[in-house]
């Protein structure tokens, strides 16, 4: 799997996907900014960015007793889910977050390509054979 990869650095993509989510806001600028060829490592090192600064209001809210800690807790479970899944080389992407750093690392064509595509319309179906109003079929 790795190997048909191409990578800008040494490091395996596992490890430097894991270490984006590691290092708040730093991990993900430098592996957004050393990795230039795999996608994989790409897509984590912008969601993190993306994560970390989610991290900001529920640093705010912290002060709150019960709200704060609540929140405290969910967002560590999420932190280490997250590693777990980028070390795993699983590109498990955040709902709603995770669309908006894939789109802003590749573009729209590939944010359009998270999105639901449209349902191609189906082709004409043949004409069924209606009864007439002798309550017979066309062809009679």
């Amino acid at each position: 799997m790795e190997g048909d990869k191409k990578h800008t650095t040494s490091i395996p993509p596992g490890i430097a996907s894991a270490a984006t989510y590691f290092f708040p806001f730093f991990g993900g600028l430098v592996m957004l900014a050393l990795e230039k060829e795999d996608r994989f490592v790409r897509f984590h090192a912008a969601q993190s960015i993306v994560f970390w600064v989610c991290a900001i209001p529920i640093a705010l809210l912290s002060g709150i007793p019960v709200i704060g800690n609540i929140l405290g807790f969910a967002f560590l479970v999420a932190w280490i889910f997250l590693m777990y899944q980028a070390w795993a080389n699983k590109e498990f992407e955040i709902p709603y977050l995770g669309a908006i750093a894939r789109e802003q690392v590749f573009g729209k064509e590939d944010g359009a390509a998270a999105e639901e595509k449209p349902v191609p319309e189906p082709e004409s179906a043949p004409e069924s054979e209606a009864p007439t109003v002798d309550g017979e079929g066309k062809d009679s």
